[in-house]
């Protein structure tokens, strides 16, 4: 690969990604589940190789995979009886073999950061509720109550815990 003319206070943030893939394969009880892993493992480590690899100025932020236990969808999921696979080992699977790479590739690489998104959303969610998804439908109904859930539908957390999320990744670059 070329290397790419980075001016030097840039900053390339990559989520990785995966996770509607093992979902896809759990409600699909695709047989062949060690495949779908090693290829999220593959892709992942393809994105984050290439930014190593190609970028020399700047600085890279790498967030893990999101671990969605704790979204009203995710129980929906185990209710359903969905979870064969346990999705939360998965992940953290994925998510160690992302740390190790991290560790061996980025280890010379100063200007390159793990930023653990799962501790963010973790300390984000923190005393909201997490068991229901936000709707106005709701008696008593005021503005303030959106602030009292994590999420806006089953998946997806509110815009305040991406604020939150924000603010925990404005602080993780000022420790850099």
């Amino acid at each position: 690969m070329n290397h790419r003319i980075i001016p030097k206070d840039s900053l390339i943030i990559l989520q990785v990604g995966g996770l509607s893939e093992l979902i896809l394969h759990q409600q699909n009880d695709i047989t062949d589940k060690r495949i779908s892993i090693d290829k999220i493992n593959d892709n992942i480590a393809n994105a984050v190789l290439g930014l190593i690899n190609t970028v020399d100025n700047g600085i890279i932020i790498i967030m893990n995979l999101i671990d969605p236990y704790e979204t009203p969808g995710y129980a929906m999921l185990i209710a359903n009886g969905n979870d064969n696979l346990k999705l939360s080992s998965m992940i953290s699977h994925i998510n160690s073999k992302l740390w190790r790479l991290m560790t061996i590739k980025g280890y010379d690489n100063r200007q390159i950061r793990l930023f653990d998104l799962n501790g963010a959303i973790v300390d984000a969610i923190r005393g909201l509720n997490t068991n229901e998804s936000f709707t106005y439908q709701q008696n008593n109904m005021t503005s303030l109550k959106a602030f009292d859930y994590a999420y806006y539908n089953q998946w997806y957390p509110s815009t305040f815990i991406h604020y939150k999320i924000a603010q925990k990744l404005v602080k993780f670059l000022e420790d850099l």
